[in-house]
């Protein structure tokens, strides 16, 4: 009698185990589209400058945390432009910039080119009518699209540099030497000239 109800019990089970069907896997969760960009900056305003092949000087904000904020400028010569793009957070979003000076020499271009800002930085209210000058001299050799240029700084209220000319740079006659003459602090005064004449010099100083 025992025999016949263990037999009954494991027939049982052994039905119900080959009725069983496995669990369906689960389908993969569709993942959105990554979205992959081959460059950390969207530079629009230079990429419109060198299509309307335009001079222009603007700031540049950092699209990542570790990038910087950048002063750029695109410079033309006949159908050629090169954009240029230093790391500076202090003479940002210029009011003014201009081409005081452009010499072509075969495939050398040599450009000289003043920018300037009213000084933005809310933890310095005393510079809120300050200004952050620049003057850049850039070689450029159109051929190869390559440059090298020089930078100074003539005027900086957060750096305290002090303008010492009575006449405003951008008033400059673009005929005879421009001299800018401004004071780094202590006993430091410096003279910056560009003579037009021998533009290949660049700048002269007597602090070089």
């Amino acid at each position: 009698m025992y025999k016949i109800i263990i037999l009954s019990l494991l027939l049982s089970f052994s039905l119900n185990a080959q009725n069983k069907k496995p669990n369906p896997k689960a389908k993969p969760v569709a993942q959105p589209d990554t979205v992959i960009v081959s460059s950390d900056t969207l530079d629009v305003k230079g990429e419109e400058l060198k299509q309307n092949h335009q001079f222009g000087v603007y700031t540049r904000k950092p699209y990542k945390p570790l990038n910087r904020m950048k002063l750029c400028m695109n410079i033309t010569s006949d159908n050629n432009n090169y954009n240029l793009c230093i790391n500076d957070s202090i003479c940002k979003y210029p009011e003014y910039a201009s081409v005081l000076f452009q010499k072509k020499d075969g495939d050398s271009t040599f450009v000289l080119v003043l920018v300037d800002a009213i000084t933005k930085a809310d933890d310095k209210p005393a510079c809120d009518a300050g200004h952050e000058t620049k003057l850049f001299f850039i070689r450029w050799d159109t051929k190869y699209n390559k440059a090298v240029w020089k930078q100074r700084t003539v005027s900086s209220c957060i750096k305290a540099i002090t303008n010492m000319n009575h006449d405003p740079i951008k008033d400059w006659d673009k005929t005879s030497v421009l001299k800018v003459n401004y004071h780094k602090g202590g006993t430091v005064f410096i003279e910056l000239k560009f003579d037009p004449e021998n533009y290949h010099l660049g700048f002269q100083s007597n602090a070089e």
